[in-house]
């Protein structure tokens, strides 16, 4: 704990308090775009840590302790942005419990009981961190990787009939473009991503198509699949009201594209 408020990752954003509250009524969760980490740092962050994040915002002597200057994650860190553990400290691991002061929301629990699927509360977290390194002073040694592209809006957005496509936003964040287990959220994760370009070795020579449909899909009243830190994808689906049929298209094309990934 000692070492978290040593280079400011007590990150007390807007939330315990009733004023943050007020604003969390006035800007719901979804309406705040999760492709931005500006609008996010603005919507949920900067009234206690100001809008330049130096911690002077307007509920910031209402809160018990004093806000940490955001800018200097970086310069208290020795000279390196402190990427994962700001992740972590977001509530990049679902459930992991309390993170530091009480004054601070765990935002990624907030997300997902918003109702936000896994893979947006992830983005939520991915963007807004990025944000936060962006605001570093001095210059940030090894910055994050920039994600790409425009992210989808929803999770239904993305299309059932790609499996490239699915796995580029689902699945890349973890276990690497490639799929060999080595994706931006490598250093916040307790358990190393499979390589998924290894199944069909590791499985005597067998692709596990069914196995791996099973553990994806997950349907209701079937055992857990694994490491926690993995979502169902399945459940996420059918949680935003996804017809089960299209579900196991999706799941059955992010199969195939993986079976296309396997080393020869």
């Amino acid at each position: 704990m000692k070492y978290l408020t040593s280079i400011g990752i007590g990150l007390l954003l807007v939330g315990g308090l009733a004023f943050g509250q007020e604003k969390l009524k006035k800007s719901p969760i979804g309406a705040v775009p999760a492709d931005s980490g500006a609008a996010m740092f603005s919507s949920y962050c900067a009234s206690c840590h100001g809008a330049n994040g130096k911690g002077g915002g307007p509920a910031a002597s209402a809160l018990r302790g004093a806000m940490p200057d955001l800018t200097l994650l970086a310069k208290n860190n020795g000279g390196k942005f402190p990427g994962e553990k700001v992740m972590m400290t977001l509530g990049r691991i679902p459930a992991a419990g309390a993170h530091g002061s009480s004054d601070m929301p765990v935002w990624g629990d907030v997300f997902r009981q918003s109702q936000q699927a896994e893979s947006i509360a992830q983005m939520r977290i991915y963007n807004l961190t990025r944000y936060v390194e962006s605001i570093q002073a001095p210059a940030v040694q090894n910055p994050m990787p920039a994600k790409k592209d425009e992210m989808p809006k929803s999770l239904l957005a993305l299309p059932a009939n790609s499996g490239p496509e699915m796995y580029r936003w689902l699945c890349a964040g973890c276990h690497g473009a490639n799929g060999k287990g080595d994706g931006p959220a490598l250093s916040s994760l307790k358990t190393k991503p499979t390589d998924l370009t290894q199944l069909t070795k590791t499985h005597d020579g067998k692709f596990p198509s069914l196995h791996l449909t099973n553990m994806l899909e997950k349907e209701p009243g079937t055992t857990a699949h694994g490491s926690k830190e993995m979502p169902v994808w399945g459940e996420s689906f059918r949680g935003s009201g996804e017809d089960p049929g299209v579900t196991r298209l999706r799941i059955r094309n992010l199969v195939d594209h993986l079976q296309k990934m396997q080393a020869h």
